[in-house]
């Protein structure tokens, strides 16, 4: 008997009406044969003989069947393979007359140990022929690590993630990420907290307002020339002034901040201020003409105001006496 085919294993789809499967290739004892299931998932489950699947053909050059007690289903897969115990049973012995079945029996088991190990080989990770590495040893499992080359490259290790200077997710804040797997814990992370959350989930700024309870702007009010508005938008309470002029015998400075809506054409001239610093004039010309008098420095590259702007904004410095326009803005109406 020769053992002239290679096939030591074959693999069956289940389909959910197939029970029996052909074995196509010679096996010597039912023990030599190992039945594995296979689930859709890749879960193996290796199969008992006389409870799980029957076998026939025991010592039959072209094989023979497994038997099934339970039908494969869709998805999963049938796994039969040779895997013949490592043991030499032969006995010679001395002076006896050679037994060329027995001797032949022996070589065939040989044969198909041989090809059992191919096949567990053929499965296994190696170098390529050309490779003069030897001696690599798999280190032992740890868990949360990554197995990579040592320095050397001539060994393999165990390594944290960090050590490898890779990127893990959630990609930390200070290598640039949020260090989170979902918005809200990466808004927390920023310190947004809930509020971030919502204004994330929104995609129109109606949506934002609406999810905040808040308002849209009204843009008059905004503008409003009233001193409410310019202690919500300076943080102090502005002064009130009215008249054509803001001459000392019509203006006491007490603010910094200097409402001044004008009801006809008017002129800045220099005040009473009590004490060096930053004083602004917010002027609402309302269509009339604001004029720069005398007693104030003015640099060339001030523009000239705007009776049609909706606000004059005139930033004065004052020190040592001097007075300085040192901002002109006409704000839009």
């Amino acid at each position: 008997m020769t053992i002239a085919s290679t096939e030591t294993k074959v693999i069956y789809g289940g389909n959910g009406s197939t029970a029996t499967f052909a074995v196509p290739f010679m096996f010597l004892r039912n023990d030599d044969i190992e039945v594995v299931l296979v689930d859709a998932e890749g879960g193996e489950y290796p199969q008992s003989e006389g409870t799980d699947y029957e076998l026939s053909g025991a010592g039959v050059q072209t094989g023979g069947t497994c038997a099934m007690a339970a039908v494969p289903e869709a998805g999963q897969t049938l796994v039969i393979r040779r895997e013949p115990s490592m043991v030499q049973e032969v006995d010679y012995v001395e002076n006896d007359a050679f037994p060329a079945a027995t001797h032949e029996a022996a070589l065939d088991k040989l044969t198909m140990i041989c090809q059992a190990l191919a096949e567990k080989l053929d499965r296994a990770v190696t170098f390529g022929i050309s490779s003069a590495v030897t001696g690599v040893n798999m280190p032992e499992p740890r868990a949360g690590r990554l197995i990579g080359w040592d320095d050397a490259a001539g060994g393999l290790g165990n390594y944290a993630v960090s050590e490898l200077g890779a990127l893990v997710t959630p990609v930390a804040v200070h290598l640039g990420g949020t260090g989170a797997d979902n918005p809200t814990e990466a808004l927390f992370n920023f310190g947004f907290g809930g509020a971030g959350l919502t204004v994330a989930g929104c995609d129109e700024p109606a949506e934002v307002l609406e999810a905040m309870g808040a308002e849209p702007a009204d843009r008059d009010i905004l503008k409003a020339d009233t001193p409410d508005m310019l202690q919500a938008a300076f943080g102090e309470e502005a002064q009130v002034h009215s008249g054509t002029s803001t001459a000392q015998a019509s203006l006491s400075v007490t603010r910094n901040h200097i409402l001044w809506p004008l009801t006809a054409e008017s002129t800045l001239l220099v005040p009473s201020f009590p004490y060096d610093g930053t004083y602004v004039f917010h002027v609402y010309p309302h269509g009339n003409t604001l004029n720069l008098g005398a007693g104030y420095k003015y640099p060339s590259i001030l523009p000239a105001p705007d009776s049609s702007a909706g606000e004059i904004r005139i930033v004065v410095e004052v020190f040592n006496n001097r007075k300085t326009v040192v901002s002109l803005v006409n704000m839009e109406a």
